[in-house]
């Protein structure tokens, strides 16, 4: 029994989640780096004109991006990637608009 949890929990790091009560941050190692994808809790809107960011230690922004928008540009309609080389390691900012709200505010997540 040990030995099967075990091995679940080296399959779960593999592709490993961070999460926020608005999106979870899921990390996939790819080829050059790894591939972060924020999945939008359901019912909450990702906004696609203030483009999610990870702010990295040394001080630069990555932005997080999607071709799949709503008509008007407003959201995402897939979830927005990065891939980033070395560390993930930063504060996540996205502007995010939860089911029935009419005002997006912002979620921060501390990406380790």
């Amino acid at each position: 029994m040990r030995t099967l949890l075990c091995a679940l929990l080296l399959l779960l790091g593999a592709c490993a989640a961070e999460v926020s009560p608005y999106f979870s941050v899921v990390r996939e190692p790819v080829p050059g780096g790894t591939r972060l994808r924020l999945e939008p809790a359901p019912g909450v809107r990702i906004n696609a004109q203030q483009k999610p960011a990870l702010q990295r230690p040394d001080s630069t922004v990555l932005r997080f991006d999607s071709p799949a928008l709503t008509a008007d540009s407003a959201y995402f309609t897939e979830p927005p990637e990065l891939v980033v080389s070395g560390s993930t390691r930063g504060r996540l900012v996205a502007s995010i608009c939860p089911a029935g709200e009419f005002v997006c505010k912002a979620a921060v997540l501390t990406l380790r």
